[in-house]
């Protein structure tokens, strides 16, 4: 039996120290989500880098390796962190490789599924369309031929599905920072990372003020308890700014080029709001967000009230916002299109 210490930072995850390759110990952990990072030989628990140790889990780690006979120490450390900033490029630079990979892989599946293909219309080919003449001695043959070529079909057809879904992951992996710097996604993020900075706040509150009131009431917390859970939150809290000034910081840098942001002081009642190809009617403007009309007809690319379904309304986040029109503008470009038309 080994000696294990399954250790976790932020900056690295949790890991699995003291492991030799046929111990057994990966079986054991692999149904709680480790995994075997075979560049590096070392095993670690998937998605736990940047942030808080899943305790549950550990635990479940500790508790399977040492019914097995493993003797397990653990060392957790909240506070080791890395810049926001450095992971976020390493996730870019993960993106490219991956995109390159899948790459290689649906060509490889392509060319061989084109070569499958090929040599199965070669196989049907060569009979012409002659049926099985099953008194004949060339029976046997013929059915296998027909046979490889039907097997032939369904790999090719197997490995073409395949290399389409390959090349589907790699453009979305190229596209994968694009997507993560757009700026409508990037607000969006920051309304979340705000309310989970706001919620891990009130938490640090509520820690010290239970503490308090124990105190006070003569039964108190043990401080080591109250101090385990402060640095998880505070760590919690230092890794929540450091990504929202991240991102703020990005969408001055866009605005700076020319992207505009659109809020409540760029619209009134009565003016119309793009997205995508349709415009709507502002209602009413909102702090978040615009009330415009819902229409029962979808094919239009005007919302207003000629087509609006009876009184309802719906909203629209000022981050799907993607320009601006007055209503005497409005009116000029739909009295044009009436002439139009």
């Amino acid at each position: 039996m080994a000696h294990i210490a399954i250790r976790h930072t932020r900056a690295a995850g949790t890991t699995i120290d003291g492991s030799e390759r046929g111990d057994g110990v990966l079986p054991l952990l692999r149904p709680l989500g480790f995994r075997n990072a075979y560049s590096t030989g070392v095993i670690y628990l998937r998605g736990s880098r940047d942030r808080a140790a899943d305790t549950s889990r550990i635990r479940g780690a500790q508790a399977a390796l040492e019914a097995a006979g493993h003797t397990v120490t653990l060392d957790i450390q909240e506070t080791v962190r890395r810049p926001f900033e450095e992971a976020e490029v390493e996730r870019y630079e993960q993106a490219g490789r991956r995109a390159v990979r899948l790459d290689a892989k649906a060509d490889r599946l392509q060319e061989s599924s084109d070569e499958k293909w090929l040599r199965a219309r070669q196989i049907g080919a060569s009979y012409q369309g002659e049926p099985v003449k099953v008194d004949h001695y060339s029976s046997g043959r013929h059915l296998r031929d027909l046979e490889r070529a039907h097997t032939l079909s369904g790999q090719s057809v197997a490995e073409q599905e395949e290399a389409d879904r390959c090349r589907a992951r790699a453009a979305a992996a190229a596209r994968f920072e694009q997507g993560r710097k757009d700026p409508g996604a990037t607000l969006r993020r920051l309304d979340r990372l705000r309310a989970d900075r706001r919620r891990v706040e009130r938490q640090m509150d509520r820690v010290v003020r239970t503490a308090t009131d124990c105190a006070e009431a003569g039964n108190p917390i043990d401080p080591h308890v109250i101090v385990d859970h402060l640095v998880i939150l505070d760590a919690d809290h230092l890794d929540l700014c450091d990504e929202i000034s991240r991102w703020e910081r990005h969408i001055e840098s866009v605005q700076a080029k020319g992207v505009k942001i659109w809020s409540q002081d760029d619209f009134t009642a009565g003016d119309y709001a793009r997205t995508g190809d349709r415009w709507y009617l502002v209602l009413r403007v909102n702090k978040r967000s615009l009330t415009v009309p819902r229409s029962a007809d979808w094919r239009a690319r005007v919302y207003n009230r000629d087509n609006q379904l009876a009184n309802r309304t719906s909203t629209l986040p000022y981050d799907k916002v993607t320009g601006r029109m007055s209503a005497e503008e409005m009116a000029d470009r739909l009295q044009a299109d009436a002439v139009t038309e």
